[in-house]
């Protein structure tokens, strides 16, 4: 008889101060909040580009205008399939372009 009071009392006791104390409400979006910081995501993008960089090269020239008014130029995309830094082996896709005031004219 003792043991069930003992009891009683314990289960009593532990369920009270269990309500007593106040618990946060659970946020399923704070894991999220704490692991993608700015600094994370900072670095992330950074080693994108990186990447980028070392397997891309893009180049370009507009060549100023001449007396008519024409404008021609060029783009040069250069791929590097193993990076810039482990091979010079690249492929090449090349092409010019020309603006003519002509061409903005209308009838």
């Amino acid at each position: 008889m003792l043991r069930t009071l003992a009891l009683a009392f314990i289960l009593l006791f532990t369920t009270t101060f269990a309500w007593a104390v106040e618990t946060e409400p659970f946020d399923p979006e704070q894991p999220f909040q704490q692991a993608f910081t700015s600094n994370l995501l900072r670095s992330l993008l950074n080693q994108a580009l990186d990447a980028l960089e070392d397997h891309l090269e893009i180049t370009g020239n507009v060549d100023p205008d001449d007396v008519t008014g024409d404008r021609s130029g060029s783009l040069r995309f250069k791929f590097y399939p193993d990076g810039k830094s482990k091979s010079d082996q690249h492929l090449t896709a090349e092409g010019s372009f020309h603006f003519s005031l002509e061409g903005r004219q209308h009838d």
